[in-house]
This record gives structure tokens, C-alpha cells and sequence, in this order.
């Protein structure tokens, strides 16, 4: 959870803890100027204050250490609720490291009968971590998978959940899906589309995943939205058994490679947003005294 100085390299680890963009009034720039100075994580910027007052001014300074205190504090208590409200949506790709365990990060997917929440109805939720994937399915869920409506449970045992245009698309339906219940998502939300289309990467998830080398099994590698929503109909009139594994298959893939996936849109999101501006700088070296982390 730290960024380490050793000689001159900065490691390549979370660039969460060496994040400023939370801070009231922060901008890139502003973030990128502390970076640059060598202020690369929390521990040290509260070290040396300072150095952030070179840049920021004593008062501003002042205010930016106290945020960081309060961020630490939320980080080390596990507190979800306050990342999801005070940390910027659009920079929730810097929780995919250094936020929660792989286990507790939830890698979410849904299939629907069309696309329009409230109106037309899920099919599948499909849900994955670090050790498992698991289809939540309408209707008749058949062995090995489960009903609909334990997605609700299941989902509380992790920190944070990860989707493909989930803001748009899978977390609305899913909540207008359950709204008799009064569900609601409390969690923080990668919804790791946009950070992919920043770096680049065209198209939707399927061709984005072969432009970052991710690649399907055969039988599911050409499939896409419509024919999920065909082969429901087939189980669901037919009793196709065939039909339902293979889009259960489909919905399970689409959440487990989300994982490979958003390791690739980080890394690339790492090295331009940080590792292009991050320089260390030895403070223990540079002003004579003992360089702590603490």
C-alpha cells in the first residue's frame, strides 16, 4: 500500500496512496507539480510538508495533510462508504491496487432480455473474484448456479465491484431490477470503460480484450450481447439446456475477464498518469537527516 524509494526507482506498485486528486481544489496539474517534486506517496508529503508548500502555499499545504490523515484512516479502517462518496469517480481505476484484497474486488456482468432497465428484465448477473465465478440466473437456475436474487446477499461481502460500462448499463438495471427491495449499491464502482477508451483502446469489451491479448474460448470468442439474448429465449421456451450453459458460460466470462483486462488499462493508466510524472527524490540525503516511512 506504499510507494517505496529505493535508489532511483520508483516501484511499480498502487498509485493509490500516492493520489492528491481527492483533495479539495486539487487538479492534474496541481497533483503532477507535487509528483514532480518528488512528494510520490501520502507517508511522504506528510513528512514533508514543506515541499508541498513550495508548491500549494502553507495553508493549502496544510489542508492537503490533513485530507491525506483522513484518507489513511478510511484506507486502513476499510471504510468503502467514504471512497465511494469522496473519492472522484472518474479516478476510481487508482482503487484497483492497494484498495481492497483480489477476493473482496467483485467483477460484475449482467445479461438482459433488451436494454432498457425497468422495462425489460436480467437474465444472468454474472459474479466473480480472485477464486471463484458464480451465474445468478432468473427463473430456474440449474446446478452449480444460483437464483436471481442472492446476488443481493452476495455482494455485500465485498469492497469494491468492477464492470464494463456498469455506471450506463449493469448497475441501474441491476438496481430498478431489485427495487422492491430497496436495493441499493453502496460500494465503490470501476467502471473500467472509460479509463480503457482513454488509453486508447477502441471498440467494445470484446475488441478491446484482443487489443490487450485476452483471449476466449472457442466457442464463446465471436459471441455478442444479441445472441446472449437469443439463447435465453431457447432456454427459456425451449428448455435448451445447451443454450443456458452456454450463455452462463458467456456471462461468467465476461466478469473473470475483467480481471485480466483491467490489469492491462492500469498498468497503461499507471505509467501516464504517474509513472510519466513521478520523479523520487532521496529527502533524507537532500536535507541530512533520516528518510522515515511511517
Amino acid at each position: 500500500m506504499r510507494c517505496w524509494l529505493r535508489s532511483n526507482t520508483i516501484w511499480r506498485s498502487d498509485v493509490l496512496t500516492a493520489s492528491f486528486i481527492f483533495a479539495k481544489g486539487m487538479s492534474e496539474e496541481l497533483e503532477r507539480a507535487l509528483w514532480s517534486r518528488g512528494l510520490i506517496s501520502w507517508d511522504i508529503l506528510r513528512q514533508y510538508p514543506e515541499e508541498a508548500a513550495e508548491v500549494l502555499g502553507s495553508s493549502r499545504a496544510g489542508k492537503l495533510v490533513e485530507q491525506i490523515a483522513e484518507a489513511q484512516q478510511a484506507l486502513i479502517r476499510g471504510d468503502a462508504a467514504w471512497f465511494k462518496t469522496a473519492w472522484p469517480e472518474r479516478e476510481s481505476w487508482r482503487l484497483w491496487k492497494g484498495f481492497a484484497a483480489p477476493e473482496r474486488i467483485a467483477l460484475v456482468d449482467i445479461e438482459t432480455t433488451g436494454l432498457t432497465p425497468g422495462y425489460d428484465q436480467i437474465t444472468v448477473i454474472g459474479l466473480a473474484d480472485s477464486t471463484k465465478a458464480t451465474a445468478y440466473v432468473a427463473g430456474r437456475p440449474q446446478p452449480g448456479d444460483e437464483p436471481l436474487e442472492r446476488f443481493r446477499d452476495a455482494i455485500k461481502a465485498y469492497h469494491l465491484i468492477v464492470t464494463y460500462n456498469g455506471t450506463g448499463f449493469d448497475l441501474p438495471f441491476i438496481e430498478k431490477s431489485f427495487r422492491d427491495a430497496n436495493f441499493k449499491f453502496t460500494l465503490p464502482h470501476l467502471d473500467v470503460m472509460l479509463p480503457a477508451r482513454s488509453v486508447g483502446l477502441q471498440g467494445g469489451l470484446k475488441d478491446m480484450e484482443k487489443q490487450v491479448g485476452i483471449v476466449r474460448p472457442a466457442d464463446i470468442k465471436d459471441m455478442r450481447g444479441i445472441e446472449a439474448i437469443q439463447l435465453w429465449g431457447q432456454w427459456k421456451n425451449a428448455g435448451d439446456l445447451a443454450a443456458y450453459r452456454k450463455l452462463t458460460t458467456y456471462c461468467k466470462a465476461d466478469c473473470v475477464n475483467l480481471k485480466d483486462f483491467t490489469d492491462a488499462v492500469y498498468a497503461k493508466k499507471w505509467q501516464t498518469v504517474y509513472g510519466n510524472h513521478a520523479r523520487p527524490v532521496d529527502f533524507a540525503k537532500l536535507k541530512g537527516q533520516q528518510l522515515s516511512i511511517f
